[in-house]
């Protein structure tokens, strides 16, 4: 796969003229290029958010800012797939961070010059890569809860309902995956084993080793981390997450349309 389109928050709403009309209620457009001063930008967005119109008709959600004084529009992104694309940009350096640190110690009788930064290098990059996949999923399953949808659990003794800010805040993450959504929107990614959900469970797993990274006095749970780090099916695990996705938002990932393959 390569790099992905870089979406905005609300980008399938934005870009229905049906949907953006319940939004230009809140606020309005600020058309690209334009001069626009400090005040004006302040006063279309009424001081919180605004859309800005590129000049293809993109409409793309955005906050003010104040920098200093000076009152900037900044585009929001959408975090699912900024988490995933800052992920796809981590793994690029980690292959070659890698191949850097398999060179200088696969043999530890050469004389070349051992650069024991590339440990560091690698691990900082790889833990971050697999730390920033994973809270792409996390803001994607928040995200497509119904904002109007209940969740009830029952027993013999009592019963339960979560709304949606519930949901987010005490259900725990895979119950999200393979309880909520299922009920939420009728259908479940995870409804048999596949390559893809052990490749997502994989990622949980690693992600909390590193996150709650416990310690020993033989130094065995950290380097089993690393060989996690340096073994992981992280090509694999893009893909399983884009067709994640996409199984449930059809179309959310995208290849980016430009000629540039990274």
């Amino acid at each position: 796969m390569k790099h992905i389109k870089k979406k905005f928050l609300f980008h399938e709403f934005l870009q229905n003229k049906d949907d953006e009309k319940i939004f230009k209620n809140d606020f309005e457009e600020i058309p690209l290029p334009q001069n626009i001063d400090s005040q004006k930008i302040l006063k279309a967005a009424k001081g919180h958010v605004g859309i800005i119109k590129r000049n293809n008709e993109e409409n793309i959600f955005s906050m003010v800012y104040n920098d200093n004084g000076t009152y900037c529009m900044i585009p929001v992104p959408d975090f699912s797939l900024m988490n995933f694309n800052q992920a796809y940009k981590y793994n690029i350096d980690r292959k070659e961070l890698r191949k850097e640190l398999m060179k200088h110690f696969k043999d530890l009788n050469s004389e070349e010059y051992k650069n024991f930064a590339f440990a560091y290098e690698f691990q900082g990059c790889a833990s971050a890569c697999i730390i920033m996949l994973f809270t792409s999923i996390e803001c994607f399953v928040n995200d497509i809860i119904p904002a109007d949808f209940q969740y009830i659990i029952s027993d013999t003794k009592r019963t339960e309902i979560y709304n949606k800010e519930q949901i987010q805040e005490f259900i725990p993450f895979m119950d999200k995956l393979k309880k909520v959504l299922p009920q939420a929107l009728g259908k479940d990614f995870f409804s048999k084993p596949t390559p893809s959900t052990s490749h997502i469970y994989n990622l949980k797993e690693l992600r909390n080793d590193i996150v709650h990274t416990k310690s020993d006095l033989t130094g065995q749970n950290h380097a089993d981390i690393l060989k996690k780090l340096l073994n992981f099916k992280y090509d694999e695990t893009f893909k399983a997450i884009s067709l994640y996705f996409n199984f449930y938002k059809e179309g959310f990932v995208e290849d980016c349309p430009c000629d540039e393959m990274w």
